[in-house]
């Protein structure tokens, strides 16, 4: 009986499945601005500094660390099973240029009462679009660069119009002809096309699920439609000159749930 016992007992150990630790990967740029790609066994309780990361289904989820991230991030991850995998992340730091930009017209650099109120309401477009919620990941699909040309205009740096100071440049700038395409930087499902917006002109927004957003502004013509579903690399529109732009180009950004990133960091 005591052979039989031991012998079962083992195998209940065995295939039990608290002796099962959960898995956990991480992969991207460790720095301010930096996407992470995570995985993890599928129904973990995960959290960056105490805030929920939402997790896909197959396991996937996102980390992002903002312009001026801490040194430091503590991911916590609670398996099923009850085991736990407590990881402390060393952020790079990062400086960060100033630009000058002169010569725009008045009303673009203060803006009217009118347009002030053209621009909220724009905004409020945006971040009600944003809200659209995408679970699948479509952003395993990876990332290409959206245009060819110059980078003109870098993540993070602070401008100065007109001698005014003005938020940091969350994004990346491409310089390229008129009429030059415009590819979505990876899968995802449209949720936001607008003709001519003040600042951005015409505007897309793709989202890339759990959050995952990029935005393509000043855009000569727009060929998508919201609630259309792209590939990566699909043709979405021109690269133009509207909106507030000193020449044509394409500005295109990546957000986390709203957290600006750096849209160079994450093009394979």
């Amino acid at each position: 009986m005591t052979k039989w016992y031991l012998s079962i007992t083992m195998i209940l150990l065995f295939f039990s499945p608290i002796a099962v630790a959960g898995e956990l990967k991480l992969s991207g740029k460790f720095t301010q601005g930096g996407l992470i790609f995570g995985w993890a066994t599928p129904g973990a309780l995960i959290t960056l500094d105490g805030k929920r990361i939402r997790q896909a289904k197959a396991g996937d989820f996102l980390l992002g660390f903002a312009r001026l991230a801490a040194r430091t991030s503590q991911l916590e991850v609670v398996f099923t099973d009850g085991s736990i995998v407590l990881r402390k992340l060393v952020i790079k730091q990062r400086k960060y240029d100033i630009q000058r930009i002169d010569g725009l017209p008045k009303r673009q650099v203060t803006p009217s009462a009118e347009d002030l109120a053209r621009i909220k309401k724009e905004s409020a477009l945006i971040n009600k679009a944003r809200q659209t919620k995408v679970t699948e990941p479509f952003f395993t699909a990876e990332f290409t660069s959206p245009a060819i040309g110059r980078v003109s205009g870098v993540y993070g740096t602070q401008r100065i119009l007109n001698g005014q100071e003005r938020r940091p440049h969350y994004g990346q700038d491409i310089a390229a002809p008129t009429g030059a395409e415009i590819k979505a930087t990876s899968a995802g499902v449209v949720i936001f096309v607008h003709p001519g917006m003040f600042f951005n002109g015409k505007t897309v927004i793709i989202n890339h699920g759990l959050g995952l957003h990029s935005i393509y502004l000043h855009m000569n013509a727009v060929r998508v439609k919201a609630g259309e579903r792209v590939t990566k690399g699909k043709i979405i529109g021109e690269v133009g000159q509207t909106g507030r732009a000193t020449g044509p180009h394409l500005h295109w950004g990546v957000t986390l749930n709203q957290l600006p990133l750096d849209p160079a960091l994450i093009v394979n």
